[in-house]
């Protein structure tokens, strides 16, 4: 009885825990743990396909979820590299102390690139004729 009392407390425990452990594997990732590495890589290899489809797609309405998908790859594979020169140069420049918020103003700063991208997607040409009409000649 006492047994299976201790196991519930340690299961709740941990379910308890499991947020915490998300949100700083977010906020913290920076290559520590093998966790964000795989997803730098994963992000990586996801963009190589990614970036020729979207460009020979485009314009057509199939480019759409593949801009959804760069929508939401860039930004996390920004945020995971960013992660990992926030690790090394915040402390030599600034400090230790100033890892944290550094971190947490990058977090803001991936979540508001998912949202403009997505915006951007939606509402907008797309991130795909977004980046074509930077070569265009404008209209007169």
């Amino acid at each position: 009885m006492a047994l299976r009392s201790v196991a519930r407390a340690m299961s709740q425990t941990r379910a308890a825990a499991a947020p915490r452990r998300t949100l700083s594997s977010i906020v913290e990732a920076d290559g520590r743990g093998s966790l964000a590495t795989k997803y730098y890589h994963y992000t990586s290899m996801a963009l190589i396909p990614l970036t020729p489809a979207a460009f020979l797609l485009s314009p057509s309405p199939m480019c759409m979820p593949v801009d959804l998908a760069l929508g939401i790859v860039i930004p996390i594979h920004a945020h995971i590299g960013m992660n990992y020169v926030m690790t090394d140069y915040v402390k030599k420049f600034i400090g230790k102390g100033a890892v944290g918020p550094a971190r947490y103003i990058m977090l803001g700063a991936t979540g508001v690139t998912m949202a403009g991208l997505l915006k951007l997607n939606l509402t907008g040409p797309g991130v795909t004729e977004s980046v074509k009409s930077m070569w265009r000649k404008p209209q007169a």
